[in-house]
């Protein structure tokens, strides 16, 4: 994740750089503003390594999700910026989409390729005036950028036709589930219903609702899990007072000048409420559970029995003889696709088992080239197992936090009774790793403790 600064109207511009995850902001700026219509530009470059974009039936591609933080000159909170849904102009190469809600944009390839990107030129239309913004105010302006990937709209597979525990099945046989639309799912132990291999749901049995995300529709899903340089640029721009409640304590130096102890390091040890308010201030959202395995095993593709989510079963534990450069940005690994209990125990460098010439399942990637969706540290999902959880509408943050530093949003995410996590974690049994595993599907603690291995990883509808 990367930060600038600019003083805005002013002509004095003050720059500041950062990086995280290979990806890289440069150069922003604040230019054309328009006194009659309260807009103005704000520009960057931005560039990352090994992205994609595929001409294939499946027309995926990576991304990075831009959104902007200002403060007002004397002010301490910093708020989210609101962009115009069109008016921008992307780089040479680039093309912008916009959220509906204005909280952020995706900028992507504009045509297929793969390799390194560096979009140069970049505008993006923000319109200060409905945030409060003066013609005559100095603000502050922070841009972040984290990586994502596409994935495709379409019907998949719930389950593998293996022995994971709880794994989702069809309730009058154990077999995998189609998922073939958003429409509303029945569960229960009759025919063409969603039932898992424990013989129910936690909570009572009913409706899995229409808008709950399913994963049919097409969404974006964070490349890698929060890394701990992102979660301190996250306190760096709250006030002191929700950074102190939400410090996990991977952190050195002072508020406002976090840095990641080891800042490409997968962030562990999250609550749920860490996990919500981080997603919240960056205008994402929690990862269903549905959604975790769409994610992991692709649209329309054949499930193999007890997989992980690089498609097969063939998991090799990530030692820590065999890390080169450990504990630092280019840690790197020589044997391994998986981190688990036999392994490392920590969490390794975000895209550690990726390189110029790794595999999908040697490089641990899902279908749509998400790392780590096994392994590592947990992924944070909201259950399908649980009455409250059922009634997760697939809202998004809307980048600010409440007086107490936790989420505003209240449809079914500040209450544990709606959290479980998926994937497996390296201080877990690799057989918790595996794709359709449910062990911990309804179960991540208390909403406000922090445990071990709980990680963050947020998605957005591409609606």
């Amino acid at each position: 994740m990367t930060r600038k600064i600019i003083l805005f109207i002013t002509a004095c511009t003050l720059a500041v750089t950062m990086f995280a995850n290979n990806i890289q902001l440069e150069n922003v700026r604040l230019s054309g503003q328009n006194t009659a219509s309260d807009f103005s530009l704000v520009g960057f470059n931005v560039n990352w390594e090994n992205s994609w974009r595929l001409a294939n039936n499946e027309l995926n591609w990576d991304a990075a999700w831009i959104f902007v933080k200002f403060r007002k000159k004397g002010a301490s909170g910093w708020q989210h910026a609101t962009l115009n849904t069109s008016g921008h102009t992307a780089g040479t190469g680039a093309a912008f989409t916009t959220s509906m809600d204005g909280k952020g944009a995706f900028i992507y390839r504009d045509a297929p390729g793969a390799g390194n990107v560096n979009f140069a030129g970049n505008m993006l239309r923000w319109n200060y005036g409905m945030d409060g913004v003066l013609d005559s105010d100095s603000v502050e302006v922070n841009v972040f950028a984290t990586e994502m990937v596409y994935v495709t709209s379409g019907g998949f597979w719930l389950g593998s036709n293996g022995d994971e525990t709880a794994h989702f099945r069809r309730g009058d046989k154990d077999t995998t589930y189609w998922v073939g639309s958003e429409a509303a799912i029945n569960t229960g132990a009759t025919a063409n219903n969603l039932f898992n291999s424990t013989g129910g749901f936690a909570g009572s049995l009913g409706t899995l609702p229409a808008p709950y995300p399913k994963g049919f529709n097409a969404f974006y899903c964070m490349k890698y899990e929060v890394s701990q340089q992102q979660y301190a640029d996250f306190l760096n721009n709250i006030d002191l007072a929700k950074a102190n409640i939400r410090n996990i304590g991977s952190v050195t130096g002072v508020h406002p000048a976090f840095s990641g102890t080891v800042p490409e390091r997968a962030l562990e040890s999250a609550s749920l409420a860490d996990a919500a308010a981080y997603l919240d201030w960056a205008a994402l959202r929690p990862i269903t559970e549905l959604e975790y395995e769409k994610a992991s095993r692709g649209t329309n593709i054949s499930p193999v029995a007890n997989e992980y989510v690089f498609g097969n079963t063939s998991a090799v534990t990530a030692t820590g003889a065999s890390i080169v450069n450990p504990g630092t940005d280019n840690e790197s690994i020589n044997v391994g696709n998986l981190n688990h209990a036999t392994g490392v125990n920590r969490p390794l460098r975000n895209g550690i088992f990726a390189t110029a010439g790794s595999t999908r399942v040697s490089s641990a990637g899902t279908y749509y080239g998400i790392m780590e969706m096994s392994g590592n540290v947990y992924e944070l999902v909201i259950t399908a197992g649980s009455s409250n959880g059922r009634l997760f509408t697939g809202l998004h943050g809307d980048g600010n936090l409440n007086v107490n530093g936790e989420t505003d949003m209240t449809i079914s995410v500040n209450d544990n009774a709606s959290w479980g996590s998926r994937g497996g974690a390296y201080n877990a049994s690799a057989v918790y790793s595996r794709t359709s595993d449910r062990y911990y599907a309804n179960s991540s603690g208390s909403y406000n403790q922090r445990i071990a291995a709980n990680g963050i990883r947020g998605v957005r509808t591409a609606l």
